[in-house]
């Protein structure tokens, strides 16, 4: 669980801090809002079709070499791209090969947990997500710093370093022989083992309700949130990075305090009125937008055990995991693309009022559909 961890410290150091360089260095060179959805929009699309096919071979080979042969490789690859990018086609190939390598870490991640932990698989996952928030707080405010003293470039070529480094633990996972107890005959295929067919309705129903998760926060925080504070706040590069630092810190340490805490019908108001409070103020604020923008990284934080908790009790008892939540976050990958690909079109021209507040609903509709789903399972 060390090496994993490690592993994921790292992958999400640099991906924090892509999080934020990619669409400020697009805004940097005049790129619109509506070219940089575009962009971003990709790297969903090709994790939906990649992420199927390596949760496919990852039920068939074990999870290990997956960090090595293709994490590690993809995150340092596409550093690499965004370091020599000056042009959009370039920055689309950087996206692809960012969608490869994170659709590697997930295809195996769960799996991975599942395997090491098998007694403690919901808090497992869920502190995982801890350190995963953690370590996005630290590259955003990595990358803040880093563009605001040393540029673009120069940043870039940190996490290039960070990059480089995740190969140390990843090799150690090789002769990790943790391996599915999917099936292993002859007959079987891979392309086999992707055939939706026959998952019952919980199955979908869980589905369903992560793809409202996603939509309430991947066009908020990937594309919007980084363009409204640089354009409409008039941030510093320094100062977004320290707010996507605090994001990420309390989304962290809340998951952590409340991982003990009960998902009943308190927990599931209190997370949905403050995420809608919150997200319907979101685009008029001015001097009190930091208070909102933590007040939505508590409904984060208190929101992630609900996610774990319906992924975990959905693959309770299958024997091929990384298929099953690799289909699970199908119909999700699929709106993160149409919802990054169009929100940038929306906010340039019906204002972000309109998608800030549909990102509130929206994660109140995941916390009670969530609850639902675990309370009649």
């Amino acid at each position: 669980m060390k090496r994993v961890i490690t592993i994921t410290f790292l992958n999400y150091f640099v991906s924090g801090a892509l999080t934020l360089i990619i669409p400020l260095l697009l805004l940097d060179r005049n790129v619109n809002l509506a070219e940089i959805g575009l962009v971003l929009s990709i790297m969903p699309l090709v994790f939906l079709l990649v992420r199927l096919l390596l949760a496919a071979l990852a039920d068939q080979l074990g999870w290990a070499p997956f960090f090595i042969l293709v994490n590690w490789p993809g995150t340092l690859f596409s550093t690499v791209i965004y370091f020599f990018a000056n042009s959009i086609p370039a920055f689309f190939a950087g996206k692809i090969v960012e969608g490869v390598k994170e659709s590697a870490y997930w295809a195996v991640n769960r799996t991975a947990i599942f395997s090491l932990s098998p007694k403690r698989k919901e808090n497992e996952a869920t502190r995982m997500n801890a350190v995963i928030w953690l370590s996005t707080a630290i590259g955003s405010a990595a990358a803040g710093i880093g563009i605001a003293y040393v540029g673009f470039s120069s940043t870039i070529g940190i996490l290039i370093i960070a990059s480089t480094m995740m190969g140390i633990p990843a090799g150690l996972l090789w002769n990790t022989r943790k391996k599915s107890s999917g099936p292993k005959s002859k007959t079987s295929s891979v392309i086999a083992l992707l055939n939706p067919r026959g998952r019952n309705r919980t199955f979908w129903l869980v589905s369903t309700s992560l793809l409202f998760n996603s939509l309430a926060t991947y066009p908020l925080i990937t594309l919007l949130l980084p363009v409204f504070m640089d354009q409409q706040l008039g941030y510093s590069y320094i100062s977004i990075g320290s707010a996507y630092m605090l994001y990420n810190v309390v989304a962290g340490l809340v998951t952590l305090l409340t991982l003990k805490m009960p998902l009943n019908a308190g927990r599931v108001a209190i997370q949905s009125l403050i995420s809608l409070f919150a997200a319907f103020l979101l685009a008029n604020s001015s001097f009190y937008f930091l208070a909102l923008f933590l007040a939505l990284a508590v409904a984060r934080g208190l929101g992630i055990g609900l996610f774990e908790s319906i992924i975990a009790k959905v693959t309770k008892t299958t024997p091929i995991v990384s298929v099953d939540i690799a289909l699970l976050h199908v119909f999700t990958r699929v709106a993160e693309f149409a919802s990054v690909l169009s929100a940038g079109f929306v906010a340039q021209s019906l204002g972000y009022a309109p998608v800030f507040a549909a990102s509130g609903v929206f994660f109140a509709v995941f916390s009670i559909s969530s609850f639902y789903i675990l309370r009649n399972r």
